[in-house]
């Protein structure tokens, strides 16, 4: 299969319009020889014929933003310190606009903020999704501090009112929210290889709408799943007994009850703490029980031997601390001078969080410093996603949203990382819960199979020359054998994870072929194990750990999450529940199987089609929205997914 230009341009300087460094004619000049003979795509066309429109975009927002920030004597230390004020300002608004909405109704599911939309006059599309709401709000915080690395602060002794520095906030910030909405759009549509279009109305962002979907799939079924380890961990903790004795183990007898201001300090008051798991311990746990199932008790040498148990469990301890800073409420949310602003920021003196981690767990000191510093940002580049704290001299203040909706998945990838916990290693343990899930699990009734335990397959030719493959997983049912690439990849916050995640999954597409392949050519060679030649024929599929990439196919093989795999094997159904003000809880099954013979011959169908996606797909719907700022022409106008009916509980 031939490279296309698109797989080069991605990375190469200069083609990238959001960037000071684009210049799409010296680019295409200087890297003309490597492009020749590649395959131009219809993104690629997309980029060479749109890219400049954005570009200026792009540097219209920059003109904007140097505008609106010239308006102002702030120093960047106040600008940073207001950002992230402004930010923890809008997540208390946030929250309690969508606890009103979610609990309005008359129903409850837990996927119930799949179908939350807000509505407030100021959103240039009438009504937004609570789940984009926060997101694009930390995105938008993210590119303006960024924005200000190339900023050149002047001292200017001339007296400006609070009400113009105030504005100059939330200026910036709609300019950012402008900018940020066109750039995830574009990102989107470049990195997962979609196109851009022109017509009479405009610029149009033309999304594959089916994988648009599956995308949209896929959080609501990551964050179903996660809901159901979170309903164990609170209703039935005797499943995760090791969980809740780490709880215990690592907890003092004391909580956090309140903290009051005094004088610029701050007081932390205590009460005797219950047995019982917080909720924020709960909350963080329960994506790493359901995801990282395969490495959370790994001592990593590189953080004092602690594990990602650990490390999640003093984070949720952070996030009560602060839970309970003072802070506005929501019915004291207007803000007309600095003072008040600040005031959605308040700073907690380094010793005294220190001290409230030594008095609420028996982590040492150190350990906790050797936390802190995943977490606290260091460098230039701001990513308010993984690096929530921040340092002002003997001070720290949090980027509030970060902390209390920490998406767990993501800062765990990051923080292996950082404690050079290898991929491959995370692989391998990954191929042994899955075999061992399989070995051991009760499942369901008809679910006849056995797994062969050898994992290289070799033989030497009439000439003494050995050829071998290693298969991940292969398992044998009296009428196939199931040959399955196994692959651990990083949680894909944005579009460039995605892609480069998808690749390796190209490259295990390939594998999980040839590997197939090698077992059907040589099959006399391998049939006291596989059995007599034509009694089976080879099923083919891909695992990998996370939900974005199940329901797609790459050349006719399908790709499933491990979640949904081993949902074929122990449940063998799909269940719908739903909760009603006036009937109660309602549930409705969908079986994949009812006999052992059908649950051989629907495995390649179901895999293709899995029920629990093609349930939440005919749920949805495209919408087009508009994604430039008000009174900007062309206009740009996107795609996005909206829910037209409840969704269903678990799969």
């Amino acid at each position: 299969m031939s490279e296309n230009v698109i797989d080069k341009i991605l990375w190469i300087e200069g083609f990238y319009p959001f960037s000071l460094k684009y210049d799409l004619e010296k680019a295409i000049k200087k890297h003309k020889q490597e492009l020749e003979n590649l395959n131009v795509d219809s993104t690629s066309m997309s980029i060479f014929k749109f890219s400049n429109y954005f570009n200026v975009y792009f540097k219209n927002i920059c003109e904007t933003l140097e505008y609106v920030l010239s308006k102002s004597t702030l120093s960047k230390s106040t600008f940073i310190d207001l950002i992230i004020s402004d930010l923890n300002r809008t997540e208390t608004i946030i929250s309690e606009d969508t606890n009103r909405k979610l609990f309005s109704g008359d129903s409850y599911d837990n996927n119930s903020l799949a179908n939350l939309y807000i509505q407030k006059p100021e959103f240039q599309n009438d009504s937004e999704p609570v789940w984009g709401l926060i997101d694009s709000a930390i995105e938008t915080a993210t590119l303006n501090l960024n924005y200000l690395n190339y900023v050149k602060f002047i001292e200017n002794d001339e007296p400006t009112d609070e009400i113009s520095h105030v504005d100059v906030i939330r200026n910036i910030g709609i300019v950012g929210s402008s900018f940020n909405a066109i750039k995830q759009a574009y990102d989107r549509i470049i990195w997962k290889g979609y196109v851009i279009e022109e017509n009479e109305s405009g610029i149009k962002l033309k999304s594959n709408q089916y994988h648009l979907m599956l995308d949209n799939i896929a959080l609501t079924r990551l964050m179903r799943n996660v809901s159901n380890t979170q309903n164990e961990l609170q209703y039935y903790p005797q499943i995760h007994k090791t969980i809740i004795k780490i709880f215990h183990a690592t907890r003092h007898f004391q909580a956090i009850k309140l903290i009051e201001e005094n004088d610029g300090e701050m007081i932390l008051k205590y009460q005797a703490r219950s047995k019982k798991p917080t909720d924020s311990f709960i909350s963080f746990i329960a994506p790493i029980l359901t995801y990282y199932p395969f490495f959370h008790s790994e001592k990593i040498s590189a953080f004092e031997n602690l594990t990602i148990l650990d490390l999640v469990n003093l984070f949720s301890i952070l996030c009560d601390f602060v839970m309970v800073l003072p802070m506005p409420g929501y019915d004291d949310t207007e803000v007309k001078d600095l003072a008040k602003f600040k005031r959605f920021n308040p700073k907690v003196k380094k010793s005294t969080l220190i001290s409230y981690f030594r008095t609420t767990t028996n982590y040492s000191e150190k350990e906790i410093t050797v936390f802190l510093n995943l977490l606290i940002q260091k460098e230039k580049k701001y990513n308010l996603f993984l690096y929530s704290v921040y340092e002002e001299e003997d001070y720290y203040f949090f980027s509030h949203s970060t902390i209390k909706r920490a998406n767990m998945l993501y800062l765990v990838d990051k923080w292996l990382e950082a404690g050079n916990c290898d991929l491959a290693e995370r692989g391998h343990k990954f191929e042994d819960y899955i075999k061992n899930f399989l070995r051991t699990e009760k499942l369901n009734e008809f679910a006849k199979f056995k797994i062969i335990e050898q994992s290289r397959f070799s033989f030497l030719d009439d000439t003494n020359t050995r050829f071998e493959e290693e298969i991940d997983l292969v398992l044998k049912t009296e009428t196939s054998i199931i040959v399955a690439e196994i692959k651990c990849t990083t949680y894909p916050l944005d579009p460039d994870d995605f892609y480069s995640s998808f690749q390796t999954l190209k490259k295990a597409k390939r594998q999980v072929a040839r590997k197939s392949k090698f077992l059907e050519d040589n099959w006399e060679k391998f049939e006291h194990i596989l059995g007599q030649k034509g009694e089976r024929k080879i099923e083919q599929i891909i695992i990998v750990n996370f939900p974005h990439y199940a329901g797609r196919n790459i050349d006719e093989i399908p790709i499933a999450d491990f979640y949904l795999f081993l949902s074929y094997f122990k449940s063998g159904k799909f269940v719908n529940l739903k909760i009603e003000r006036s009937k109660g809880i309602t549930r409705n099954e969908i079986l994949y199987y009812d006999s052992v013979h059908s649950f051989e011959g629907n495995f390649e169908h179901f895999f293709r089609n899995p029920v629990p996606i093609e349930d939440l797909m005919v749920r949805q719907k495209i919408e087009e929205y508009e994604v430039t700022l008000n009174g900007t022409v062309p206009k740009t106008i996107s795609e996005r997914v909206i829910y037209i009916e409840k969704t269903p509980d678990k799969d």
